[in-house]
């Protein structure tokens, strides 16, 4: 029965996996010569790296910057704003599953550049959208509809790129600093969005400046040439696993290696190597009772994260602005360049929770993620009183500008860098940690999707909520309550989840 179940599996991966665009490259003969190695592996570890650290980067121009020009578009409401997000959110979450389990069998030095280069695109195709709408279009509902198509197909080719550099991340660098590897990859995320939003008003006011219009359009067009040419580095510059170019694994050259296992961790891991790549998939992604759990914690993660960084901009701006104005010129001039720094503050510490994530659960609570991610959530969902008392014109401080300033950029600070924590954490080095090395893009994945239906569910109500809010109370109070307890029920959610540590070393 054993057997036949394995030749259905090894059929249907066949099928579903094995074809595609970028077959995963054949074994070349590995090399004994440990100089040669070392140089190897230093090198190419090096270029990778960087390669994929800056691919990602520049992917979060091309999605950040439409948080950044959505408050300004014209005729684009709350609402609007929301849909759009939201369809962006599940077709990335959904694509980065099914894109996780093709890209544990393909090509990294052809499909992330492409992957890359493809959602810069559909970014740049979504900066025409009023002009294909007054020429063709000629309806608001034909408009939205025209965004959400290529803000989607944008988003799936973006979720392509993470899956790719898990496995790239899982096969170059061993389990003893592969979380410090992580931790340090993952800066690139709030780097991108940092310089995303600080850019685009730049580059708008720019293009506004010299040719007396395409502000809107500048702003998607100039991170669509940038992701074409790093893509078109990144052919040069990335390998897929260390065999591919003749290079013995990673864990065989470094100091995790099987004799150091325990006897049953040996007879798991030999049983693991009996077993189909879906069949893998099954026992330690679909059937894992804490993958699950990690999912749906990463479900809050989300809907917190997604929720300051993406609608920060917009709160600040209509607080500021109480008139609507005619067209983007108006809009941009109306437009306090401030309140774009303000919200990448969320970013700019966030890099810092990014980067000492790691450090946190290893040396504050001796290996154990879920603790650091509760006292993450935790506390990150009192930070947005502070937001609130630093952005409300309701605010007890109101008349002090210079404290108010203060408050937002610490409350805002406090807040990117509590819910980094647990984004790092959870849906990269929790998933992986939880499943199997063979399954490494797919745990990621699978955990991703949960966490961007979170994002798309929070989007949605995001913008419902805030035209309510601002409607009844001036101000976005019920927007941020929204947020912090979601964020509570996160916190809560990690506790089943206390005790539970890394397992199988060799093999994760």
């Amino acid at each position: 029965m054993l057997k036949t179940d394995k030749t259905k599996n090894s059929k249907y991966e066949k099928v579903f996996v094995q074809k595609k665009f970028f077959p995963e490259p054949k074994a070349l003969p590995v090399t004994q010569d440990k100089s040669i190695i070392n140089k190897r592996y230093k090198f190419w570890r090096n270029s990778i790296f960087i390669t994929s650290y800056v691919i990602y980067l520049i992917s979060y121009l091309c999605r950040k910057n439409f948080s950044i020009a959505a408050p300004l578009a014209v005729g684009l409401s709350s609402k609007d704003m929301g849909i759009v997000l939201a369809i962006g959110s599940i077709t990335y979450g959904i694509g980065k599953f099914v894109n996780g389990s093709f890209a544990d069998k393909s090509n990294v030095r052809y499909a992330l550049p492409f992957n890359s280069m493809m959602a810069g695109v559909c970014s740049a195709l979504l900066a025409f959208a009023s002009w294909i709408n007054e020429n063709f279009l000629k309806s608001h509902l034909g408009m939205l509809i025209y965004m959400c198509l290529f803000w989607g197909v944008s988003q799936w080719f973006q979720s392509a790129l993470f899956p790719y550099c898990a496995k790239s991340l899982v096969r170059w660098f061993p389990n003893s600093t592969r979380a410090t590897w992580w931790a340090r990859w993952s800066t690139s995320h709030e780097l991108g969005s940092f310089i995303a939003m600080n850019i685009s008003l730049p580059i708008a006011a720019f293009s506004e400046h010299f040719f007396g219009k395409y502000g809107l359009e500048a702003m998607f067009i100039v991170p669509f040439i940038l992701s074409i040419l790093v893509g078109t580095i990144g052919i040069f510059s990335l390998r897929d696993r260390p065999i591919s170019i003749g290079l013995p694994d990673v864990e065989e050259i470094c100091s995790t290696k099987k004799n150091t296992l325990t006897k049953e961790e040996k007879k798991e891991l030999d049983k693991e190597s009996q077993l189909t790549y879906f069949q893998i998939l099954q026992k330690y992604v679909l059937k894992n009772k804490i993958m699950w759990n990690l999912s749906i914690v990463y479900f809050c993660v989300y809907v917190f994260r997604n929720g300051p960084v993406d609608w920060i901009f917009k709160i600040l701006v209509d607080q500021e602005n109480s008139k609507n104005f005619s067209n983007f010129k108006d809009a941009l001039k109306n437009t306090n360049s401030l309140d774009a720094f303000k919200a990448s503050t969320l970013c700019l510490i966030g890099f810092l929770g990014t980067l000492f994530a790691p450090f946190i659960s290893e040396k504050l609570f001796k290996g154990k993620r879920a603790p650091a991610n509760f006292w993450s959530l935790f506390i990150g969902s009192f930070s947005l009183i502070g937001v609130w008392l630093g952005s409300s014109s309701f605010s007890p401080i109101n008349n002090n500008f210079m404290i108010k300033n203060i408050i937002i950029f610490l409350s805002l600070g406090i807040s990117g860098f509590t819910v980094c924590v647990p984004q790092v954490l959870v849906g990269g080095i929790c998933a992986i940690e939880s499943s199997s090395k063979r399954v490494a893009s797919a745990a990621t994945g699978f955990a991703s999707l949960l966490g961007y239906f979170g994002a798309a569910f929070g989007h949605i109500i995001n913008g419902f909520i805030l035209n309510i809010s601002n409607k009844n109370y001036g101000d976005a109070r019920l927007v941020l309550i929204y947020w912090g307890v979601i964020a509570l029920l996160g916190a809560l959610l990690c506790v089943p989840l206390w005790n539970v540590k890394a397992n199988k070393e060799y093999s994760h």
